[in-house]
């Protein structure tokens, strides 16, 4: 059992298990493991009674730690330690051991999960040893724990935690550096699957971990092990630097002189002859290295050999050409390895920005971008590029900035994605170039000699405040106050300098995405008040033929939201007929009867169209996703019910009694996804407080959906439809409506079939 008391806190104690008095075979094993929350009691309450009991009546342990496992309570690492009685070291403080990522010289590093806040973090923990021993070792990994708590960048893996875990026995203690978790693989192991890199791309991850090393640097550290072992790349190509343990303070020294630290494959010369006296040069040899593996899939001195004869062979080596492992490589990017590599420190680049200098020109996404290909799926989705704007135009991108090497850097990312970039040296020069609405986003930094850009802010947002212009802001020194408050002055959005070539590319993307959203939304907006203004024209021309009006706007409307939702124009005809027949079932229940009288029928099947009508209000890249929603994704999606519903309501009061009818439009459109049991959304109304006409166009709506084939999934057959929504959804749809749906199932395959897409 963990104690967390206070007298306790900053250390971990295995208390004595529970005493039990149950019958059961396994309770007392269950006790402990839940006592020391190696299994979670919100885990193992959530799972059904009858796989509980089943796991306690095990007769062995190793039986109940089977099941366990199977229903995912524990996984396979924690099992074999569980099996293996050693118990020490599964929960570390708050956090729980889940698997092992890998070990180094001195630690191993485990995937570890926040008992309370239950996110996964990397654990770093030094072998357990006697408080009284290895002193040297406590040293140097304390002042990693310091060192790397310093660093915030987006290509260095954060330190956010770290602590010690005191044996039940009071003599051994584990010391452990809890670090964020960047799912991922590393740089070795990416290349040694994938093969060589582009030269893009291996530029960019050079790049990314200059800027990295750029940060260290700052704080006169040197990190004297950088390797491709020692490099993150995540699913979006973000280099993160793991691994501080062999860092070097320029002040202090912690190393004996003489000592070689550091991997011989990637190591500096002088850093070979004594690792005391290197600087951040070292680093820039460590990172050249880097760059030639990703760009021939070899090492760069592969020597046979001891690892010692190796190294003496190293010391006075050259750097290798490039271009005889890599002929089409360029002459320039030979050099700019070269120099990385030079024998002489001081023959290398002087610093990290020199390096991010020398490497700007390669770093290029000229490369296809990779497609995304959904799992048993043939369906192929290409990213967004940067040159599909509402109009088909390319994007039209400003960069504000008084750095050089910033502009410079943005525009050619930005250019080879298709975009047309300009740029402004100064918050004067931008304003004047941003005058009208010839652009869809500016980038802007904030700290510039004539107006900074917080000013600039102000004056964008002033001048185009009936636009859907979007800008994102960048700075080095500012704080997160600091950033909160420029977000709420009218910012969409904010990256830390130095950024990385995948963030800057995501967020511009994610940027662009949104306006095209917004502006595709205020065009139906237009086109939908418009519409309303000829309804209104003809209701007064054609007094007697409303009713013809009224539909005709109801078809063209409906009709726009499918074309946005991919939908063809059969499914607006088949919700009409399904929720007609469906209707007039049910009024014989007595349950309806005096709810569905034939004109409210009527009303049902002229309004089902208009369900999701809130759909208008949901960004293309929600809206058009293939695959699983994030919550956050999920949430706007279920907005359109609310966001629907209103915009009819402030029709309904600016134009009643003429459009009363609407009425049963608002009651559908927001409440078409509560469900009988009250678990939908928006309102989670239950049983006989969701509107009939919802619960109707409910069952019609997931029956098409059912039927129909989307770029996510394909169609379904009648019978298996119908088998879905009767027995296959508890709780979702009333009871009477499902009884009154199997009856007039053959008839809604009729009009499917007659009404096909």
């Amino acid at each position: 059992m963990i104690d967390h008391s206070a007298a306790n806190l900053g250390r971990t104690v295995i208390l004595p298990p529970p005493a039990n008095t149950t019958e059961y075979p396994s309770q007392k094993f269950i006790d402990r493991l839940l006592a020391g929350n190696i299994v979670l009691a919100e885990d193992w309450e959530a799972i059904p009674e009858r796989v509980q009991k089943r796991i306690l009546e095990s007769k062995e342990e190793s039986r109940a730690i089977e099941q366990l496992v199977k229903h995912g309570l524990l996984t396979k690492y924690q099992a074999g330690r569980i099996e293996a009685s050693t118990y020490f070291g599964l929960v570390l403080g708050p956090y729980r051991m889940l698997e092992r990522l890998g070990a180094g010289g001195m630690a191993v590093v485990f995937k570890a999960e926040h008992i309370d806040l239950r996110h996964h973090v990397a654990v770093k923990v030094l072998p357990a040893a006697p408080k009284s021993e290895n002193r040297g070792l406590e040293s140097r990994f304390f002042a990693e724990m310091r060192i790397v708590a310093r660093l915030r960048h987006p290509n260095i893996v954060a330190a956010t935690d770290a602590g010690k875990a005191l044996a039940e026995d009071g003599k051994s203690i584990l010391r452990y550096l809890v670090m964020e978790y960047v799912p991922g693989t590393d740089l070795e192991e990416v290349v040694r699957r994938q093969g060589a890199m582009t030269q893009a791309r291996a530029c960019a991850i050079a790049y990314q971990i200059a800027s990295a090393l750029g940060e260290t640097h700052k704080y006169g550290l040197v990190h004297r092990d950088v390797k491709p072992s020692n490099i993150m790349l995540t699913a979006e190509d973000q280099a993160k630097l793991l691994d501080f343990g062999l860092t070097r303070h320029f002040g202090h020294r912690m190393t004996v002189p003489g000592t070689i630290l550091g991997t011989i494959d990637f190591m500096a010369p002088e850093q070979a002859r004594d690792a005391t006296t290197v600087d951040i040069r070292a680093d820039i040899y460590g990172l050249g290295g880097t760059l030639y593996w990703c760009l021939t899939g070899k090492l760069p001195f592969p020597y046979p050999g001891s690892p010692i004869e190796a190294l003496s062979r190293r010391i006075n080596a050259p750097a290798p050409l490039l271009r005889q492992a890599l002929p089409e490589a360029s002459a320039e990017l030979e050099a700019v390895v070269a120099k990385m590599m030079a024998l002489k420190p001081e023959d290398r680049y002087s610093d990290p920005a020199a390096v991010m200098q020398a490497l700007l020109p390669f770093v290029r996404s000229d490369r296809p971008s990779p497609s995304l290909i959904l799992p048993n799926s043939s369906v192929e989705i290409m990213p967004m590029r940067f040159g599909e704007s509402l109009d088909c135009k390319p994007h039209r991108i400003l960069i504000i900035d008084d750095e050089n090497a910033v502009r410079d850097l943005c525009k050619q990312l930005l250019e080879a994605e298709g975009a047309i970039v300009d740029m402004a040296p100064n918050g004067s020069a931008g304003l004047s170039m941003a005058q009208g609405d010839k652009y869809d986003l500016i980038l802007l930094d904030v700290a510039m000699p004539d107006m900074n850009g917080v000013e600039v802010l102000a004056r964008l947002r002033q001048d185009h405040k009936d636009t859907n212009l979007k800008v994102i802001m960048f700075s080095g020194h500012t704080t997160p106050e600091e950033m909160a408050e420029m977000l709420a002055r009218g910012a969409d959005d904010f990256l830390t300098k130095p950024f990385s070539v995948a963030q800057l590319l995501a967020r511009v993307q994610n940027m662009l995405r949104l306006k095209k959203a917004q502006d595709k939304a205020s065009a139906l907006n237009a086109h939908l008040k418009s519409m309303n203004l000829q309804l209104e024209q003809s209701l007064k021309s054609y007094s007697g033929n409303s009713s013809n009006a009224r539909n005709a706007l109801i078809s063209a409307i409906a009709r726009l939201i499918d074309q946005r939702d991919q939908r063809l124009p059969g499914h607006l005809i088949r919700m009409q007929k399904y929720t007609k027949v469906l209707a007039e079932y049910a009024a014989n229940r007595n349950e309806f009867s005096d709810q569905l009288e034939p004109d409210q029928i009527e009303l049902i099947s002229i309004c089902a169209p208009l369900h999701d009508i809130g759909k208008v209000g949901v960004p293309d890249h929600v809206l058009m996703k293939v695959g699983t929603l994030t919550p956050e994704e999920r949430m706007i999606m279920e907005s359109h019910t609310t966001v629907g519903s209103e915009a009819l309501k402030e029709i309904i009061a600016q134009h009643s009694p003429s459009l009363d009818f609407l009425q049963t439009a608002v009651e559908i459109t927001r409440h078409h996804h509560e469900k009988f049991d009250g678990s939908g959304y928006p309102d989670r109304l239950a049983g006989e407080a969701i509107p009939v006409s919802a619960k109707i166009v409910a069952i019609c709506d997931v029956y098409d959906a059912l039927r129909s084939r989307r770029p996510y999934k394909p169609a379904l057959a009648h019978n298996a439809a119908v088998q879905i929504i009767v027995q296959n959804s508890p709780g979702q749809f009333d009871p009477i409506l499902l009884e009154e749906f199997q009856k007039v199932s053959g008839e809604f395959e009729k009009i499917f079939r007659d009404h096909a897409d």
